[in-house]
């Protein structure tokens, strides 16, 4: 039975402290840097604006920040439908909605009205279980990370588990190298980011579920987990001419991982695996608003301080 705890998804006040007793040391203090000088509206126009502005009130306690969050959510931002050019970016808003009222949840002007708020979510995320034709494994493995962390924001176990339930059917179809047929078969360059996004949405589930007292990081089929998938796309950082499935030249596939490789921080927490440890320190700090938020700063451990000679 989950326990949902309402800070973040995706971390907790443990990880808040952390962040801020390493604030002097890295790769924490860039995070902290990126987060403090960003350029943001004074009204919320994109995602990203969205949850730099909700991590900066649950982070640093920026009243003003945490305000304007607020705001945009309880103006309806975000929900309406038509203003989606395809149904994944309706799932990833899904997503990115359900982060930004956990991160402001608590928020004084918030509290009374929040379930005014949860009911205009309900009817959004309700809509989108309607899945339309030729929908790929990218649009399905969303669809379960949607409920998945709709359920905690909405508290209804249901929904929780039925993410949850996504999560596990497509850790059975991982192959044993790491990649799932549905994702990369088809021979064409959008094959990486198929298997990519898949894996981004399999591992931020993992971490949300990890948080209400789930544990799919370690749920595994013949042996197969998450990571494994992870480690598989780690691989094609290095060599991504090596794509098996289609040409792919170096820049469009470094851009990705810069883009949109914030959940790889999550993994090297949870696995710790050698081969990532090179990309993180080339592209830090990671920030995608759909896939975990800043987590160079909710996620990364300070490295280690030099010693001196004698200790």
């Amino acid at each position: 039975m989950p326990n949902f705890q309402h800070c973040g998804l995706y971390f907790t006040p443990h990880h808040i402290q952390a962040a801020h007793d390493n604030v002097n040391r890295e790769p924490l203090q860039a995070a902290w840097v990126f987060l403090s000088t960003q350029e943001l509206d004074n009204s919320i126009t994109n995602d990203s604006q969205l949850i730099l502005h909700a991590l900066r009130y649950r982070l640093s306690q920026n009243g003003e920040s945490g305000h304007l969050v607020v705001q945009a959510l309880l103006s309806g931002y975000g929900l309406n439908l038509d203003s989606y050019p395809t149904y994944f970016d309706a799932l990833a808003a899904g997503v990115t909605l359900a982060h930004a009222a956990e991160l402001v949840r608590d928020y004084p002007d918030f509290a009374p009205r929040f379930a005014a708020w949860q009911s205009n979510y309900i009817n959004f995320v309700d809509i989108l279980q309607i899945t339309p034709e030729g929908s790929s494994i990218v649009d399905q493995v969303w669809l379960g990370f949607l409920n998945l962390v709709s359920g905690i924001v909405l508290d209804t176990e249901d929904r929780f588990e039925a993410g949850c339930e996504v999560f596990r059917r497509t850790v059975e179809q991982i192959r044993p190298e790491g990649y799932l047929a549905a994702a990369v078969e088809g021979g064409d360059e959008a094959s990486l980011n198929r298997q990519f996004f898949v894996v981004g949405a399999l591992v931020c589930m993992a971490e949300a579920a990890t948080h209400a007292g789930v544990d799919l990081w370690n749920y595994n089929f013949r042996g197969i987990s998450v990571t494994t998938a992870a480690a598989y796309i780690t691989y094609y950082y290095y060599y991504p001419t090596q794509w098996r499935w289609a040409t792919l030249s170096e820049e469009p596939a470094k851009a990705l991982f810069h883009d949109a490789g914030s959940f790889l921080e999550m993994v090297y927490r949870h696995a710790r695996p050698h081969d990532l440890k090179l990309l993180l320190e080339e592209q830090r700090p990671f920030f995608n608003a759909a896939l975990g938020g800043l987590t160079t700063l909710t996620h990364a451990q300070p490295t280690k301080e030099r010693r001196g000679l004698f200790g």
